[in-house]
């Protein structure tokens, strides 16, 4: 982010808009609202997208855990309609622990993204890696606090 009007360029981890979903409480939730309200940029690439349509629309997690699926549509339209895509960088400049986490890194580097923000302790494990700065990997909540402090 240059500038205080400027908006977050932001990978967001799957795991967090499906808890944001499933509870409409608390951070996660707090998240899919920022979204909505076009508070930060939503950075995200073929592979992330077709993750997002095939977890968060799935008709038996609806079911189960009473997923709004009006909320679900709104949410998928938004981020295509107003997200930016990027290609993913290829070869990443770090190992990531768990290989299915390659990807949401290789996004958010390649889309020149300011934060991924995640709850998955193996992509944590790299917010201190020099190798990718200037972006920076955090926890919902410590993104939501960057973003009330940007406003």
């Amino acid at each position: 982010m240059t500038n205080g009007s400027a908006l977050f360029r932001t990978v967001v981890d799957t795991n967090l808009l499906v808890s944001g979903l499933l509870y409409r409480r608390g951070s996660p939730y707090e998240l899919v609202l920022a979204i909505l309200a076009y508070r930060l940029i939503v950075v995200m690439s073929p592979p992330l997208i077709a993750e997002y349509a095939r977890v968060l629309p799935d008709r038996k997690f609806a079911e189960r855990y009473g997923v709004d699926p009006i909320l679900v549509k709104e949410l998928l339209g938004f981020i295509g309609l107003r997200g930016h895509h990027a290609v993913l960088m290829e070869p990443l400049p770090v190992v990531v622990r768990d290989r299915k986490d390659e990807m949401v890194l290789a996004t958010a580097l390649g889309g020149r993204a300011d934060f991924l923000v995640t709850g998955d302790n193996d992509l944590l494990a790299l917010r201190d890696e020099p190798l990718i700065a200037p972006l920076r990997i955090v926890t919902v909540r410590e993104f939501l606090d960057a973003l009330a402090g940007s406003g």
